[in-house]
């Protein structure tokens, strides 16, 4: 099994650390619980194209993966495409549900990982740059809504500020009535990285659809949902 890390920081083989010091696991949506980054992705590529910024779907993915959508109207203006914002929000949210209900699947594993999470006592919440309809939607049609309290779900709808800022994670903490010290997040992108790390909690890259050495801000860097429960609960990948 391929890791690759950034320097000084512990393997996932060394999870002494780890395992057992957390109360909480804070879990993304898009890309870590379900594996709908892929299906925005092309959807985000075309549209910019169409806006007047030529975007393959790599380029959607080095500049988008992990953001909110007001970035990539930020992005689209930026770089001298025009769009009619609302319209925009709402071609993306309709093609992209669509896709949902048609394509979406969970990534792999993490309805057992997450099963096993509920056994062992610790508690499971979601922190989304995504909507709460999204999110909503994405956990239902990938089968994964009955692990998640709907209390303990939080998205870019309840926070000022979407990720890099830490609002989400520190929001999180506060619904599962936890100190961030005492929660560790599972993300796939350098801005979710990053806003974690904000909020005071230790991390894992999820390195799915994101190359791995793109989470090198991350405490450890996982390929699979067995090496999450390696860190989690210290057992053999």
């Amino acid at each position: 099994m391929t890791r690759v890390l950034p320097p000084s920081l512990p393997s996932v083989d060394d999870v002494s650390d780890a395992a057992g010091t957390f109360d909480v696991v804070v879990f993304d949506h898009d890309g870590v619980l379900v594996d709908s980054e892929i299906l925005a992705m092309e959807i985000l590529s075309t549209m910019a194209t169409e806006h007047g910024v030529p975007t393959t779907v790599e380029d959607a993915i080095d500049e988008f993966l992990g953001t909110s959508i007001d970035h990539v109207l930020g992005y689209i203006r930026v770089h001298g495409g025009t769009t009619d914002d609302e319209h925009f929000v709402d071609t993306f949210h309709e093609d992209l549900f669509n896709a949902f209900r048609s394509r979406l699947q969970p990534v792999p594993g993490m309805n057992e990982l997450l099963t096993q999470i509920s056994s062992s006592g610790l508690v499971s919440v979601v922190a989304s740059s995504g909507t709460s309809e999204r999110v909503s939607l994405g956990l239902t049609c990938s089968g994964l809504s009955d692990h998640f309290d709907p209390s303990r779900i939080t998205t870019r709808d309840h926070v000022s500020r979407g990720k890099p800022a830490p609002d989400i994670f520190l929001a999180a903490a506060v619904k599962a009535a936890v100190d961030p010290s005492r929660c560790i997040v599972i993300e796939d992108s350098p801005h979710g990285i990053t806003a974690a790390r904000r909020a005071g909690m230790r991390v894992v890259g999820l390195a799915h659809r994101t190359p791995a050495n793109r989470l090198q801000g991350a405490d450890w860097v996982a390929n699979s949902s067995a090496d999450i429960e390696h860190i989690l609960f210290g057992t053999t990948p």
